[in-house]
């Protein structure tokens, strides 16, 4: 990571799926620290897709 930029905290919150709405947006708050709303059905499938990857590389 380069040195300009400022090291804060992520945190993510799920938010219900809503059609028209961007699959995530960021809420920065002074002292670098960014709450992070995420998509459910998008983090689902994130955790889907990483299981599956997981599961293919032990079964090597």
């Amino acid at each position: 990571m380069p040195a300009s930029r400022k090291s804060g905290k992520v945190f993510y919150t799920l938010r219900p799926s809503r059609e028209g709405l961007p699959a995530f947006s960021d809420i920065k708050l002074p002292g670098g620290t960014i709450i992070r709303r995420v998509d459910e059905a998008i983090h689902r499938r994130a955790l889907s897709n990483a299981a599956k990857a997981l599961k293919e590389r032990l079964d090597r």
